[in-house]
């Protein structure tokens, strides 16, 4: 017998307190939970991630700063587990950070030429998947194990313009799918970059803010708050 721990929605909020560089602006960019029970990170608009162990009675919890340089806005958390626990964070500065806990230090930083809205994990616990600000190659693949080369596959589509933060696409395995302005949903096989994505018009005249993969279906949400459900299958 599989027995599987269930927490039920606590009908009440508990205020965090962050600490933050007061001469910058407050608030928070991004979370991602860690692999670890108790356990998040956050950041903030004021450069600044921070890690979380959450007290086991779930009413109070002891930020940690991590030693993580960026010059802008954090804007996307990854945890990833290569050759052990890391953290990914990209940064509006253009640049993508790598995180030991390990050792507790940046090992490797990336630098690309678009702001960085969004961190996706792929097939490989090595490389991950970026959203970034381009209008014709909104992504980009990149492999951490060859900085300070450059490997990297990029691919898109011609848009009317950059997708910004609140689009947000979602991976599963060697599959990444993707919202629009014009209301499609495309579908990558991250093996075949070269081949035109299989879409589908889902939300006509509708901006489509959000995908993400659930068993043999994709979610599309689209700003106006509608949702379409698409069955897709791994013969693109």
């Amino acid at each position: 017998m599989q027995i599987v721990s269930c927490w039920p929605i606590l009908p009440f909020s508990v205020p965090l307190n962050r600490p933050w560089e007061q001469a910058r602006k407050s608030g928070v960019g991004t979370v991602a939970a860690l692999p670890q029970e108790y356990a998040f990170v956050s950041g903030g608009h004021d450069r600044i991630i921070h890690l979380w162990n959450v007290d086991s009675d779930l009413k109070s919890a002891q930020p940690h700063t991590l030693a993580v340089k960026h010059r802008s806005l954090i804007t996307s958390l990854l945890p990833v587990d290569d050759t052990g626990p890391k953290l990914i964070s990209a940064s509006a500065d253009c640049s993508v950070q790598c995180y030991d806990f390990s050792s507790e230090k940046t090992i490797r930083t990336m630098k690309v030429s678009n702001p960085i809205y969004h961190v996706h994990t792929t097939d490989s616990p090595f490389c991950t998947l970026l959203e970034i600000g381009h209008r014709e190659l909104q992504f980009e693949v990149r492999d951490h194990r060859m900085v300070p080369e450059h490997p990297v596959q990029r691919f898109g589509y011609p848009a009317v313009e950059k997708h910004g933060r609140f689009i947000k696409g979602d991976t599963s395995g060697q599959l990444f799918a993707c919202g629009s302005f014009d209301g499609r949903v495309r579908l990558w096989d991250l093996r075949a970059l070269k081949n035109l994505p299989a879409e589908v018009l889902c939300l006509e005249g509708q901006k489509v803010i959000q995908t993400s993969f659930a068993s043999s279906r994709i979610v599309a949400l689209s700003k106006d708050q509608n949702i379409s459900v698409l069955r897709y299958s791994m013969e693109l």
